[in-house]
């Protein structure tokens, strides 16, 4: 992030510094750090930013507006949590089951699927608005 070479070791242990005052025990966090250099002004570089190009299709309205609705009991076949948000389903609580049997709170998967057709966790395709295009046959 633009710091001096010579000044990433203090960075570096500067950041750790903050890090082990704000985590707690109880919620440990893994970190990675890279010492990276990029020179922007590469070909290399641009050939490798141009071809990253990711297709966010979002999902069709009337696909959103029909996932079936679940409210959250003792019953639910669900324990782990929402993998958007990483939170606990509360008993009484609505969440969304995903044709793919995935469960996610309402807020949550409909802010993703708004943004891209693919469940987070599978990419399972929801209806989407662009038809693909079929693949030419050799």
């Amino acid at each position: 992030m633009r710091v001096p070479e010579e000044e990433h070791p203090n960075a570096i242990n500067k950041l750790l510094e903050v890090l082990d005052a704000t985590v707690s025990t109880e919620l440990p966090i893994d970190v990675a750090i890279w010492d990276m250099t990029f020179l922007f002004g590469s070909d290399a570089v641009s050939e490798a930013m141009d071809m990253y190009k990711p297709n966010l299709v979002p999902a069709t309205r009337s696909s959103i507006e029909a996932l079936e609705r679940v409210n959250v009991d003792h019953t639910l076949p669900y324990e782990d949590p929402c993998v958007i948000c990483l939170e606990d389903f509360s008993v009484d609580q609505m969440v969304i089951h995903l044709p793919c049997s995935h469960y996610y709170h309402e807020h949550c998967i409909v802010q993703s699927l708004e943004i891209s057709h693919m469940c987070p966790l599978c990419r399972y395709p929801m209806p989407t608005l662009v038809e693909e295009v079929p693949s030419q046959p050799c």
